[in-house]
């Protein structure tokens, strides 16, 4: 169920990012009870061709869920 919306999540994010090329960034915050969020989403964009990190000082942890913000751009 995750692995089906986080691509087709990729797939838009990839287009909206060819549209303005080097000009855009995506900014995705999540959070979740899946600790294989983060690998999915990583290994997603990479298999768009984009790149990806965590932005520094984000990463949060609320009783049982963990909360990050990721930065992505087009290679």
């Amino acid at each position: 169920m995750f692995g089906y919306r986080v691509r087709l999540w990729s797939c838009t994010v990839e287009k909206l990012l060819q549209l303005r090329g080097d000009k855009c960034k995506f900014i995705l915050a999540y959070v979740s009870r899946a600790k294989i969020m983060d690998s999915m989403v990583v290994n997603e964009a990479i298999k768009h061709g984009m790149r990806i990190s965590e932005v520094d000082g984000t990463r949060s942890v609320m009783a049982n869920l963990e909360g990050v913000i990721f930065e992505m751009t087009v290679k």
